[in-house]
């Protein structure tokens, strides 16, 4: 055994950030425009998934009673994001603390009629949701980010860019 080896600097574990460092960062990422995303039909059909069944099987206990499986098959997965909007999102059980990340964003931009949303305002309604949970989660816009830009099992999709129009 070699005593007084140093360790090189590479390889030591960077010490923790400050807590002001971590509150610039998040002050920084107050400035980033973030992109808005969407449950997009488009994405569902080239991943051949069924919209239909992935949406309804989000809506409450008594809204899902009495729907056979091939007629949510042939529905318009639009009428089940209506009923969870209307109705279903306004249940307690709706959105658990202890639902995973990706399934809360799923069912946060179901909650909202699949209007379009950033991560700022997906982390916000999650936030305002499990705010007394015993299980604090971190849902800050980078974190929701992340998550959102790999969500293609939820045909989660970023909404297009504008076109450029000539001249401009």
């Amino acid at each position: 055994m070699v005593e007084n080896e140093s360790i090189p600097p590479e390889s030591q574990t960077p010490e923790p950030q400050p807590l002001e460092s971590q509150i610039e960062a998040d002050e920084q990422s107050d400035a980033v425009e973030w992109r808005k995303y969407f449950i997009d039909p488009d994405t569902a059909e080239a991943s051949r998934r069924s919209l239909p069944m992935l949406v309804a099987s989000r809506q409450c206990y008594m809204c899902q009673q009495g729907l056979p499986e091939d007629v949510i098959i042939d529905s318009d997965p639009q009428d089940f994001m209506d009923q969870i909007y209307a109705h279903c999102s306004q249940q307690d059980d709706y959105l658990l603390s202890d639902t995973p990340m990706k399934e809360a964003i799923f069912r946060v931009l179901l909650a909202g009629g699949n209007e379009p949303m950033n991560a700022e305002a997906i982390g916000a309604s999650l936030s305002e949701k499990w705010a007394t949970t015993p299980f604090p989660r971190d849902t800050s816009p980078r974190v929701i980010q992340r998550l959102l830009d790999n969500s293609a099992y939820y045909c989660i999709a970023p909404m297009p860019e504008p076109e450029a129009q000539e001249g401009e």
